[in-house]
């Protein structure tokens, strides 16, 4: 979700938090970008 480019709800929030620690950041998009790739299973 890059900052600014549209408003986030609570479900966007909470599909976005994939490592369930309550926040979305830099490491939710590692994750991400790890299971597109086939190294890890979310």
């Amino acid at each position: 979700i890059a900052a600014g480019s549209r408003p986030c709800d609570a479900v966007m929030l909470a599909a976005a938090d994939v490592s369930g620690d309550g926040q979305v950041t830099s490491l939710d998009a590692l994750m991400i970008l790890q299971a597109a790739a086939g190294k890890i299973e979310l």
